[in-house]
């Protein structure tokens, strides 16, 4: 059973922190399918990072593949979800994959994972009713739910911190 109310939409840095540790198909096998979403503009950023852009998204796709995953894009029909995002991109603070989660997650009921700082405030401030979830969150829910061992998850989260120092 997931611990997350609402269908969580997984930011670029959540992505590559777990990514970068060798733990994202892991720490997203563990959830029930569709869990987690991901929106197209997400993984065109994912597939810009230099060097390992082409083997994330491939991953990216493969958990897509197996509905670990859920592909979502801005819906064109939805004025408002456009205008937000539009919004977002104005204020010049949040790249177009940061924009389109807390859009879509703000408009169709959702929840987002980021570890931006700024991302997490414009969200508060913007969005205040979409909960905000980090990587150690959701690693720790995994652990609270049995999951993963709490040994597992303080092993990702060290590889996370020493990716960051590098």
């Amino acid at each position: 059973m997931s611990p997350f109310k609402k269908p969580v939409i997984l930011d670029n840095d959540v992505i590559s922190r777990l990514y970068s540790a060798g733990a994202l198909r892991r720490a997203l096998e563990v959830w029930p399918k569709r869990s987690f979403y991901i929106t197209q503009q997400v993984i065109d950023e994912a597939g810009k990072w230099p060097v390992k852009g082409a083997e994330l998204v491939a991953l990216l796709e493969d958990l897509i593949a197996s509905e670990n995953l859920v592909s979502i894009s801005i819906d064109d029909s939805s004025e408002e979800e456009i205008m937000t995002y539009a919004k977002l991109q104005l204020e010049n603070k949040l790249g177009r994959g940061e924009s389109a989660s807390i859009a879509v997650a703000f408009h169709r009921g959702f929840d987002t994972a980021t570890d931006d700082e700024v991302a997490r405030d414009v969200c508060k401030a913007m969005c205040p009713a979409v909960s905000i979830f980090g990587t150690g969150d959701i690693l720790n829910l995994a652990v609270r739910d049995e999951l993963i061992t709490r040994l597992e998850a303080d092993s990702i989260q060290a590889k996370i911190r020493r990716k960051s120092k590098q």
